[in-house]
C-alpha cells in the first residue's frame, strides 16, 4: 500500500481549551497505565477567583476498581516542571494538515490509601426480592463457584466431633462455626452452603493480612482462580525497594467486609448477626455499622446467649425491601467536600 501522504502541517495556537482551564496531562508514581478506559477521572478548582494565587489551584482525583490516586498543581505535592516549562497538547486534523496548540498542565498521580474509601459491590435497589439486591453473581461467577467444590469438600462432609475440635483449636472464626453446625441436610443445598462458608472463611483470613507476599496468597490448598481474585480484586499494586508488591489497605478490608456481609445474608437467609462478624473481622462496633448502613440493611438488636448461660445484646443486619435510603459514612462524606 502506498504511504499516507498528508499535505504541508501548519499549527494554530489556540491557547486553553475552554479559555481557562489548560489541558490536562496526567503521569502515575507507580507505573504505567495499563486500561486507560477504566478510569475515572474528577478536575476539583479553587472557588476564591479572586486570589491571584489560589484562583489556578486544581487537585486531580482518579479512580479505578482497585485503587484512587491524587495529584495537584500547588504545594508540595506539584510538579516543579510546571513552572520551568510550558506544555502544550496538540490536536492534528489528517485531513487538512491543521493542527490546533492547546496550553497543557501535567499532573504526577499518587495512590491514595485511605480507610475513607469504601468499595460496595453492585446494589440493584430496583429489585424485587432480596436475593436480587446483590446477586450472587457478582460476588462469584460460575467458574470460580464451581471452583470451590473441592476445597469445600470438608466443610461439605463436616461431622460434630470435627467442630468441636475446630471450636478447640480456634481455627475458624464464630460465623463460619456457627454456619457448620446449621447446614441443610438437602444435598443440593449443603453443597452451596458448604461452597459458601468455604469461601466466605477464606476471605476473613485474607483480610487478616495486610502485605502478600507470594502469589499464591493463602497457601496451595486455594484454587488458581479463586487465588487470582483475592488478589485482583481486594489488593491494591505497589511498589516498595524497587519490588512489586499486593497491599491489602484499610480501604481494601472494608471491601472485603463488605463482600463477607453479602455472602453471610445470602447465607443465613438475608438476616445476619452483625456483632458477631464485627468480632470475627475485629473492627468497631462504630465501623461495622458505616458499612451496615451503606449496604441499605435493615439495623436492630436481639438478645442472644452465649457463654455459661448469660445474655448479651447483638445488633443485626437485615436486607430486606423496600430499602432504606442510602447511608454514605462521615468520613467518606468529608473526603467528597474536596473544593
Amino acid at each position: 500500500m502506498a504511504a499516507e501522504v498528508l499535505p504541508s502541517a501548519r499549527w494554530q495556537y489556540c491557547g486553553a481549551p475552554d479559555g481557562s482551564q489548560r489541558a490536562v496531562l496526567v503521569q502515575f508514581s507507580n507505573g504505567k497505565l495499563q486500561s486507560p478506559g477504566n478510569m475515572r477521572f474528577t478536575l476539583y478548582e479553587n472557588k476564591d477567583s479572586t486570589n491571584p494565587r489560589k484562583r489556578n489551584q486544581r487537585i486531580l482525583a482518579a479512580e479505578t476498581d482497585r485503587l484512587s490516586y491524587v495529584g495537584n498543581n500547588f504545594g508540595t505535592g506539584a510538579l516543579k516542571c510546571n513552572t520551568l516549562c510550558r506544555h502544550f497538547v496538540g490536536i492534528l486534523n489528517k485531513t487538512s494538515g491543521q493542527m490546533e496548540v492547546y496550553d497543557a498542565e501535567l499532573f504526577n498521580m499518587q495512590p491514595l490509601f485511605s480507610d475513607d474509601s469504601l468499595y460496595l459491590p453492585p446494589c440493584y435497589d430496583d429489585a424485587t426480592k432480596p436475593e436480587d439486591v446483590y446477586k450472587f453473581e457478582d460476588l462469584l461467577s460460575p467458574a470460580e463457584y464451581e471452583a470451590l467444590q473441592s476445597p469445600s469438600e470438608a466443610f461439605r462432609n463436616v461431622t460434630s466431633e470435627e467442630i468441636l475440635k475446630m471450636i478447640e483449636e480456634n481455627s475458624h472464626c464464630t460465623f463460619v462455626i456457627e454456619a457448620l453446625k446449621s447446614l441443610p441436610s438437602d444435598m443440593e443445598s449443603r453443597d452451596r452452603q458448604a461452597r459458601c462458608i468455604w469461601f466466605l472463611d477464606t476471605l476473613i483470613k485474607f483480610r487478616a493480612q495486610r502485605v502478600v507476599k507470594r502469589k499464591s496468597a493463602l497457601g496451595p490448598g486455594v484454587p488458581h482462580i479463586i487465588n487470582t481474585k483475592l488478589l485482583k480484586h481486594f489488593t491494591c499494586l505497589t511498589y516498595n525497594n524497587g519490588r512489586l508488591r499486593n497491599l491489602i489497605s484499610d480501604s481494601m478490608k472494608a471491601k472485603i467486609t463488605a463482600y463477607v456481609i453479602i455472602l453471610a445474608l445470602h447465607i443465613h437467609d438475608f438476616q445476619i448477626d452483625l456483632t458477631m462478624l464485627q468480632g470475627d473481622l475485629k473492627l468497631s462496633e462504630k465501623r461495622m455499622m458505616e458499612i451496615a448502613k451503606a449496604m441499605r440493611l435493615k439495623i436492630s438488636k436481639r438478645r442472644v446467649s452465649v457463654a455459661a448461660g448469660s445474655e448479651e445484646d447483638h445488633k443485626l443486619g437485615t436486607l430486606s425491601l423496600p430499602l432504606p435510603p442510602a447511608q454514605t459514612s462521615d468520613r467518606l462524606a468529608k473526603r467528597r467536600k474536596i473544593t
